[in-house]
């Protein structure tokens, strides 16, 4: 099979997946340039911006014609390789020595810990796609159309696990048009046993990410698992029960009186589709950490915003500026850009999503700093870039929340990209996004290198890990 190298697509990659997204972001900030999770030629930016002063309905209507674009042809299926997929995630890193290594969980603090360490990152999972038009509710079909792609690559390759994710509040509009599957390595793929042997400086840490996030999934078949719902502000019970707020949500978008996501198998406690560690992935890796010659630090977590706290205080801990830092840069799930921070002086703190959760973990992070700092009154800025929704869930966070909650700790709080007037059915944030960032970044410059490199100690203390 032939693919292309770098930041083009191995067939079948879904372009907003956390994972791809935390790949290609990682390439980036090692070569010291920021990072454009949604690159459009200038023609389309154009256009979009345009668009965006359409009424809200005819936003949606583009929005849900623009997911039936990002669905694949069925047959890539037959293309996933685990051997060759992996080769192509280490094909966007320059042939050279790194100083370190980052692998497994995809949680998006995983970049910021990228350009800070200097550190390449490579996902255990990746998200694939193929184009079918659906009911948003009806979960037997699309259990039925995933598990007819997947099982044959199963079958052909042991060393894969597949999660057939069926969110039908966070992505109503995406899976009317298309089926996501998301594909773990289960074992550690020769091209990253390759790396760790080849391409490290001797002596070198290896950061493994091992995320125990939870949730509720259906066994399919061998090492094939149906998931209903994933992280936000409710829970997997609450999608099993389909309760009334979630049975009014339906009905608001049109749903049949007698829609159910429902299916005929039982439900049971594994690791998530989107953050969970699973296999003995992580542990070979260990391994063969060790067998080179360099320093395993696991990072446990129990939910992928604890990554975010973690980051955040090592960030802070290798602050060496003449002052101490009074900004921040807030990144909600794949609209981030890891070298924000690093130009501008700002701690970094990524939210999962844009769900009333995540006003929970930042304010918890954001509390601790302040009790740190002895901070009494707003001051500095927060920059914060948060991804839209075009089917409003009941978990949601409006924009006028998030403004009220970063208000209390900084004197100026700024959202690049956004227009207030249409969030979160905003069409213009995933093209304004990166200009007005990279905008703000420029005028915004820390002069000097705000951050150092932490050492091996550090990173073993300050995340949590152990080296084993």
């Amino acid at each position: 099979m032939e693919f292309e190298k770098g930041s083009k697509r191995f067939p079948g990659l879904t372009l907003g997946d956390s994972a791809l997204v935390a790949l290609l972001a990682s390439q980036t900030v090692l070569q010291r340039r920021h990072f454009d999770p949604f690159p459009r030629p200038s023609s389309v930016r154009i256009l979009t911006r345009v668009l965006n002063q359409l009424p809200q309905a005819y936003r949606i209507a583009i929005a849900d014609w623009i997911s039936s674009s990002i669905g694949r042809p069925h047959e890539e299926f037959k293309k996933i390789d685990p051997v060759k997929l992996a080769a192509w995630v280490l094909s966007g890193y320059p042939a050279e020595r790194y100083p370190g290594l980052i692998m497994g969980a995809p949680g998006l603090a995983a970049i910021f810990l990228s350009g800070l360490t200097g550190f390449p990152f490579l996902p255990q999972p990746l998200l694939f796609n193929a184009r079918r038009d659906m009911r948003p509710d009806d979960s037997a079909a699309y259990l039925e159309a995933g598990r007819e792609i997947t099982e044959p690559v199963l079958a052909m390759h042991p060393a894969l696990e597949a999660t057939v994710h069926f969110d039908p509040l966070h992505d109503r509009f995406l899976i009317r048009r298309v089926v996501f599957v998301r594909f773990k390595f289960l074992e550690l793929p020769p091209a990253y046993k390759s790396f760790i042997e080849r391409r490290l400086v001797p002596g070198s840490p290896v950061i493994l990410l091992d995320c125990r996030y939870r949730w509720l999934r259906a066994e399919v078949s061998e090492r094939l698992y149906f998931q209903l719902g994933g992280l936000g502000g409710v829970s997997a019970e609450e999608y099993l029960e389909e309760t009334e707020a979630l049975r009014n949500y339906r009905e608001e978008w049109g749903a049949p009186s007698d829609a159910s996501w429902r299916i005929d198998k039982a439900f049971v406690e594994g690791p998530e589709s989107e953050w969970g560690s699973t296999g003995p992935f992580l542990d070979e890796a260990a391994v063969e950490a060790r067998s080179a010659g360099h320093h395993p630090i696991r990072v446990i977590h129990h939910h992928p915003g604890d990554l975010s706290r973690l980051v955040f205080r090592l960030y802070k801990h290798c602050w060496q500026g003449s002052e101490r830092p009074k900004d921040v840069y807030v990144a909600a799930f794949t609209h981030t850009e890891p070298r924000f921070p690093l130009v501008t002086g700002s701690l970094p703190i990524w939210l999962p999503f844009i769900t009333d959760d995540n006003v929970t973990l930042v304010t918890e992070i954001l509390d601790e700093w302040r009790a740190a700092r002895g901070m009494k009154e707003p001051t500095g800025t927060a920059y914060v870039t948060l991804h839209p929704s075009f089917c409003a869930p009941p978990d949601i966070v409006q924009l006028s929340t998030w403004r009220d909650v970063f208000s209390r700790y900084f004197s100026e709080v700024r959202f690049p990209g956004i227009d207030p007037g249409r969030y979160p059915y905003d069409l213009g944030s995933y093209v304004a996004m990166y200009p007005e960032l990279v905008d703000a970044a420029k005028k915004a410059s820390y002069p000097g290198t705000p951050f150092r490199r932490p050492t091996t100690t550090e990173m073993t203390e300050i995340l949590g890990g152990s080296r084993a």
